[in-house]
């Protein structure tokens, strides 16, 4: 993955109401936040999420504002939503550490290891990094976040 300030963390959906929502298929870390105020990007424009809920089991639905109708959300259907890199601190899990979607194809600091890609799992993150064969659950055992800055604690790999 390039450097890049944008990152893809949803597929919006089929409109769900006249009042203008719409489903969004978003990355597992970001469905229990609040949204709400939020600038997401869709097509390099700005939106601003006016609410953003739950639906039923494993859904969302959101509602950007001044998209008030069928006709204004059915034209954002499918298309990929992004989230700026900026927004790093705003969205920290229990563990206090953030999306690791931010830092795929990046070293992590304080040793030579890179995050290679990541995966939910009866919803824990497990993450695949480069030089360690298991992947390493994603929480503050393994993992500190400070400064703009993921590290993997290298005293948590030895067993």
């Amino acid at each position: 993955m390039t450097n890049q300030n944008y990152f893809i963390v949803g597929k919006l959906g089929k409109p769900h109401s006249l009042k203008g929502f719409q489903y969004i298929n978003i990355e597992y870390f970001f469905r229990n936040f609040d949204l709400k105020e939020i600038t997401l990007q869709i097509e390099g424009v700005n939106f601003v999420v006016e609410e953003f809920k739950k639906h039923l089991k494993n859904r969302n639905l959101i509602k950007f504002k001044s998209y008030d109708t069928i006709e204004s959300i059915s034209k954002l259907r499918n298309m990929d939503v992004k989230i700026n890199r900026d927004l790093l601190d705003t969205f920290l899990n229990e563990n206090k550490l953030p999306w690791p979607g931010f830092f795929i194809g990046q070293e992590l600091k304080g040793n030579n290891y890179k995050l290679l890609s990541y995966e939910v799992l009866n919803n824990i993150y497990f993450l695949k990094i480069s030089g360690i064969e298991m992947s390493v659950p994603y929480n503050s055992n393994f993992f500190i976040y400070e400064n703009n800055n993921l590290t993997l604690l290298d005293s948590s790999l030895t067993i």
